[in-house]
This record gives C-alpha cells, structure tokens and sequence, in this order.
C-alpha cells in the first residue's frame, strides 16, 4: 500500500481549512449581515448532523431531513444511516429546546413535506408517506407512493424540494442526469431525464410532468400570484417555471 501523501504533496492540502474546527457561537459572530437582520442559532452537533431540506409544519415545527449517507448511497438491500428529526419548542433566541427523531432507517432523504402529522419524503428509491398510528411521535407506517425515482448516475441530483401548490398537488424538482420513471395508481407514467420540475397527488394516485429543459434545479416557491420560481446551479439563478415549457 502507498504511503498517505504529505500535506505538501496533497494538491487538495490548500483547500483544507488547517486551524480547529470553530464552536456554533464562534460561527455566528462570524456572518455578516444586511442591515436590520439578525442571526439566531437553531440547532447544532451533536443534535443535529448534516441538514439536507427543513420545512414548517402547521404547528410551527420545524423538520429537518439529515444524512450521513450522502454522497454514497447505502446499499437497498439495507436500512441507511439517515433520519427526519422535528424541532419544536423554540426560546427567545430561536433555539430548539425539544429535537425528536421521526423516521431512521432513511437513505439520502433530500424531499421533505410535513404532511396530516407525518410526512411525504424521498429515500432511495422512493416517495414515502410516513405516518405515526399510535401518537408516539415516531413513524410507524411507510407507504410507497411513488417508486422508480433514478438515483444511480448522479446522488448529487435528486429529487427534492417537495412545495405544496395552490391547486393541492405537490410539486418537486428532478435533477441532473438520473432517469426516472413514475407512476401513479390510476395508471398514468411519466418518465423525466436531468432537470425537470413534476407534481404528484399526495395519495399517489396521480403523477404529471410540469415543465423540461433544466439542468440540475435546486428550491422552488410560489409567489402569491400563484407564479412558481426555481433555481438551477448549472444555468441562469432564478426561473419563472411555465407548465408545458421546455
């Protein structure tokens, strides 16, 4: 076996932070902000670890999706390392007082949407419902609702970003390289390549392509006029996202 290279050999050494790892406080006072912000520490290590996707629930707590896995997927035929966690409880200065794991098990959870007191996520290979039958604020219940989401040629593009539309469906981004080809109960299949933006009902029971032509699209929202805009790392920053446009 080779020898490790030295720091002075290791063409990555200069791109390697060499001074110890900062604390959360440290970290904060560093940030520099526009007027009239402020910053509040949340949640941190060892609580949490890796955040991929957060988002609100109607109770105001937060979700958060993390992922030791990410970028090397765990195999299928074993439970990943990956977890969904909710934050609740928060204090004056924005802390979490209250961080419960709701789902284990997971692997590369990058789409996340708290949904009837569980959740809609992605976890190779698949689009979950999670649900907690017996009130203990674990998931007990995973139902696929979506199978068939690509994942072998690029971890790095998955689909993410799960937003609530006004019309009741779900929508979610499609990233860069994989192949995937979804179905919905009642027999409609669409089948996506690289960047695209889809919704599906929530039940599973319906899946339609919204728009094409992007290349790895990160974050979407809704204006209130009901307009959908997304980013994409690979092209322009911001999108208005047309249905049916290419």
């Amino acid at each position: 076996m080779a020898a490790p290279l030295s720091a002075a050999e290791d063409p990555f050494a200069d791109f390697i932070r060499k001074t110890d790892p900062r604390t959360p406080p440290e970290e904060q006072k560093s940030f520099h902000l526009p007027p009239g912000f402020e910053i509040q520490l949340v949640a941190a290590e060892p609580d949490i670890a890796k955040p991929m996707n957060m988002a609100f629930d109607e109770r105001g707590r937060l979700w958060i999706t993390q992922s030791r896995e990410y970028p090397f997927p765990a195999a299928t035929n074993r439970p990943g390392r990956d977890e969904i966690k909710i934050l609740s409880d928060f204090d004056a200065t924005g802390r979490a007082r209250r961080i419960t794991t709701f789902a284990d098990g997971l692997n590369i959870p990058i789409g996340l949407y708290p949904y009837r007191g569980g959740a809609i996520a992605f976890s190779i290979p698949a689009i979950y419902r999670l649900e907690d039958t017996d009130g203990d604020g674990r998931a007990d219940r995973r139902e696929v609702l979506y199978s068939g989401q690509g994942y072998d040629l690029d971890t790095h593009g998955l689909t993410s970003s799960f937003r609530r539309g006004y019309d009741g469906w779900l929508y979610a981004d499609h990233g860069y390289r994989n192949n995937t080809t979804l179905k919905g109960t009642d027999g409609h299949t669409i089948t996506m390549n690289s960047g695209n933006i889809y919704r599906m009902r929530p039940d599973g029971s319906r899946v339609e392509q919204f728009t094409w032509g992007q290349v790895n699209p990160f974050g979407l929202m809704f204006d209130p006029l009901g307009d959908l805009f997304s980013a994409d790392c690979h092209s322009s920053p911001v999108y208005m996202m047309l249905r049916d446009a290419s």
